[in-house]
C-alpha cells in the first residue's frame, strides 16, 4: 500500500505536530500492534478499557514505523512524524474508507449470527475460478480487522469478500459505510450476542445495518429460510435457502433439493433463476448447501460459468477449527471449536447424527457465551434438541453446559451423559470416555479453549 502524509492529514483531519514539512513522505504499512515489524509504517495507537496504544509509541520506530497518529497533543518520539487526531479509531476507519475507494472492483460484505466465515470461504473458493480475490483473513471482521483487510488490497485484486462481525448496535453500520459493498449478505439471525442486543429482533436490526453503506444499485442476499428476513424482503433482495416454497404465494430465488450429507461430503441439486445442477461440497452438513447457494448467487451475478461454479464449490476447504474433520488414532474428530451459538450447535449435532461411525457418536459440548439472562434456557433447548437425535454419548463441560446435560437426562435415558466442571478434568479421564471407532464432535464458545481437548485426543495413542 502507499499513502502520503498529506493524504493522511487530509482524510483524518489531522495536524502534524512536527516543525518540518513531511507531506510527500510515503507510508507503506499501517500497524496497530507495536510488536509488528514493518517498512515505512504508520502506527495508529488505539485505546480500550484496559490499554492505551500511546504507551507504546516510543517503541515503534525500531519496528520500522516512521510516523504515528496520536490523540494527545504532544510529540512522544521526535524520530516519528506525529499527527494529532481527535480519535485514532475513527481515523483508522477514515483512512480505510479512503484507501478502499482507490480500487474499483465488486465488493461483497457478509454478516450474520453464524456462518459468516464459512460463507466467505465458499464465496471465495467459487470466485477464485475466475478472479483474483481479496478477502478477510482469519477473524479480522471488526472495526480494526476490516481496515487491516482493506489495507492489504493490491492493484491486482479484482474482487473483495469482506466479513463483518459485531456485538453491539452501530458497529456494522460503521463497517459497511467504510467498505461500501456492492453485495450485502446476511447469513442468518440467531442468538449470538443476544445479551447485548436484547432479542432476535434486536439482532435483526443490528444485522440490517449492513444496508447503510450498500451501493445504490447494490444487491442484498439473505437467508430465505429465516422468517425474520423473508418477511421483510424487498424488491432488490435475493433469497437463498433449503425450502423452495416459503408459503403459498412466494418461493425462494435460489434453493436446493435432494440434499444428502454423510461423513465428509454433502450433495444437492441446486436451482437458480436460470439453471439447475448437481453440486458436491467436500464438507458435512446440510447447512453447507445454503452457504454454497450464496456463492452461486454471487457468481452468477458476476458472470461466472456453471462449470466454474461447480469446480469452485468442489475446491472449498474448511478453515481450521470450523467443522474440520480429523482422523487420528482410530477416531474421527469433528473439530468445530472456533465458536458456538444455539444455531451452530444445532447444525453440528445434525452433522454428527449423519456420520456412520464404527463405534459411538460422541458430543463434547461446552458453554455458549454472551447469552445473558437467556443462558440457561438456550442451553436447555440444546439439550432437548440432542435428546431428539441419534447421539450415543454426551459430555458437557462448564457452568452453563450443565443445563444441556440436565435437559438430556430429563428427556431420555438412551444417551449416556456425564458433566465435568472444567476441561482439565475431562482431559485427565480422556481414555475412559473415548474409544477406537468413535466419531466425536467438539464444540463450545471460543473462550472455552476446546482446541486443547482436540489436541489431547490427537496425542493419545
Amino acid at each position: 500500500m502507499q499513502l502520503t502524509i498529506q493524504e493522511i492529514l487530509s482524510e483524518t483531519g489531522g495536524k502534524c505536530l512536527n516543525n518540518q514539512e513531511y507531506g510527500n513522505t510515503i507510508i507503506e504499512n499501517i500497524l496497530t500492534d507495536s510488536r509488528q515489524k514493518v517498512n515505512k509504517g504508520l502506527f495508529i495507537p488505539l485505546m480500550g478499557e484496559k490499554f492505551d496504544g500511546h504507551d507504546y509509541i516510543n517503541q515503534v520506530y525500531s519496528r520500522g514505523a516512521i510516523a504515528t497518529l496520536t490523540a494527545k497533543q504532544e510529540v512522544i518520539d521526535n524520530r516519528l512524524i506525529t499527527i494529532y487526531v481527535e480519535d485514532t479509531r475513527e481515523a483508522l476507519l477514515s483512512l480505510a474508507k479512503y484507501y478502499n475507494q482507490k480500487f474499483i472492483r465488486p465488493i461483497i460484505a457478509i454478516t450474520g449470527s453464524v456462518g459468516k466465515t464459512t460463507t466467505k470461504e465458499m464465496v471465495t473458493s467459487v470466485l477464485e475460478t475466475a478472479f483474483k480475490v481479496h478477502k478477510t483473513v482469519g477473524n479480522f471482521n471488526n472495526d480494526i480487522g476490516v481496515p487491516k483487510t482493506i489495507f492489504s488490497l493490491s492493484e491486482d485484486d479484482q474482487v473483495s469478500v469482506i466479513e463483518m462481525g459485531m456485538n453491539h448496535f452501530g458497529e456494522i453500520s460503521q463497517l459497511t459505510k467504510t467498505v461500501k459493498p456492492d453485495f450485502a449478505v446476511i447469513t442468518n439471525i440467531g442468538t449470538a450476542h443476544i445479551e447485548n442486543l436484547g432479542s432476535r429482533e434486536g439482532i435483526l436490526k443490528a444485522k440490517l445495518e449492513i444496508l447503510d453503506g450498500l451501493q445504490s444499485n447494490g444487491k442484498v442476499i439473505v437467508n430465505g429460510d429465516e422468517p425474520l428476513l423473508f418477511d421483510i424482503k424487498q424488491d432488490n433482495w435475493i433469497t437463498v435457502g433449503l425450502h423452495p416454497k416459503v408459503d403459498f404465494n412466494a418461493s425462494l430465488d435460489y434453493f436446493a433439493t435432494n440434499i444428502v450429507s454423510y461423513n465428509k461430503m454433502t450433495k444437492a441439486i441446486v436451482y437458480t433463476p436460470t439453471s439447475e445442477f448437481l453440486i458436491k461440497i467436500p464438507a458435512p452438513g446440510k447447512h453447507m448447501v445454503r452457504n454454497a447457494l450464496v456463492a452461486i448467487c454471487i457468481a452468477e451475478q458476476l458472470g461466472i460459468s456453471k462449470e466454474n461454479i461447480i469446480k469452485g464449490i468442489a475446491n472449498y476447504k474448511p478453515e481450521k477449527m470450523r467443522m474440520q474433520i480429523i482422523t487420528v488414532n482410530e477416531i474421527t474428530i469433528i473439530d468445530d471449536t472456533y465458536n458456538a451459538s444455539y444455531d451452530s450447535m444445532e447444525a453440528a449435532i445434525d452433522v454428527l447424527e449423519l456420520y456412520l461411525p464404527r463405534n459411538n457418536r460422541v458430543a463434547i459440548l461446552g458453554d455458549i457465551f454472551e447469552l445473558g439472562d437467556f443462558s440457561e434456557q438456550i442451553h436447555r433447548n440444546i439439550g432437548e434438541y440432542i435428546a431428539d437425535h441419534t447421539i450415543d454419548c454426551l459430555y458437557t463441560i462448564g457452568n452453563f453446559a450443565r443445563y444441556i446435560n440436565e435437559a438430556v437426562v430429563s428427556s431420555t435415558n438412551r444417551i449416556y451423559t456425564k458433566h465435568f466442571d472444567n476441561k482439565e478434568i475431562f482431559i485427565k479421564e480422556l481414555n475412559t470416555h473415548i474409544k477406537p471407532g468413535d466419531t466425536i464432535l467438539v464444540k463450545a464458545s471460543r473462550g472455552m479453549n476446546f482446541e486443547e481437548i482436540v489436541g489431547a485426543m490427537r496425542k493419545e495413542k
